[in-house]
């Protein structure tokens, strides 16, 4: 083989392992997204999770930090819902018993946020969220606090109220009559995966199918 020849063909496995290692790893995860089942990458460096500063059921501080280090399923919920978030959370456990089942190594931290603070107190998620997992935690804390950290999801929630027989929706982050006790929350359903870094890394919308879920994970995960 001449020198050339040899220059050439070591220049076109070395293009062949770059083109390979970029669509793995680009930043828009394109390879990545055509393999994936019931789930959408939702990674962007440009809408990163603000500080917040919420607490677990546990009464412990639940921050950034906890995020860091591992993987997250995340969801948003409140304990009065009637029908989605005990679907929500039961979809979860299945999810998680598959994951077990299958021996994946690594299994994400399953967490819940509520919508509904003012009546979602650590003790009312703790007593909720155990009842479909033992190792689920719910998070609670600052009303404020938890509308600015939803809005990277674009997880979107209202409140309806009755007011002389009339439903009145009352939209996230307007302030509810003091006299209001009693209300539902209309609410979007996702799960979404937070990456070892704190971030938002890929998102599953309903219908949640838990056995296809497993799948996108262990892909996820694999390739991140």
């Amino acid at each position: 083989m001449s020198k050339t020849t040899l220059l050439i063909t070591v220049a076109f496995i070395v293009s062949i392992g770059v083109a390979v290692f970029s669509t793995n790893t680009n930043t828009d995860y394109q390879f990545l997204k055509r393999q994936l089942k019931v789930s959408h990458v939702l990674h962007n460096t440009n809408k990163v999770l603000p500080n917040f500063s919420l607490v677990d059921h546990n009464q412990h501080l639940f921050n950034n930090d906890r995020f860091k280090g591992k993987w997250t399923l995340l969801t948003f919920i409140y304990t009065h819902c009637p029908d989605v978030c005990p679907t929500i959370l039961m979809d979860m456990s299945m999810l998680k018993s598959i994951l077990i089942q299958r021996g994946v190594e690594t299994v994400p931290e399953f967490v819940a946020i509520t919508f509904d603070p003012k009546r979602d107190t650590p003790e009312v998620l703790k007593t909720y969220i155990t009842h479909f997992d033992k190792d689920f935690l719910g998070v609670s804390g600052d009303q404020t606090q938890i509308d600015q950290l939803i809005k990277p999801f674009g997880t979107y929630y209202e409140r309806s109220i009755e007011v002389d027989g009339k439903t009145v929706i009352i939209p996230n982050g307007q302030a509810m009559p003091e006299s209001v006790t009693s209300y539902s929350i209309n609410h979007t359903a996702w799960l979404y995966l937070i990456s070892p870094d704190g971030e938002i890394f890929a998102g599953f919308p309903t219908p949640h199918k838990p056995h296809n879920m497993a799948d996108d994970i262990e892909l996820l995960i694999s390739n991140y």
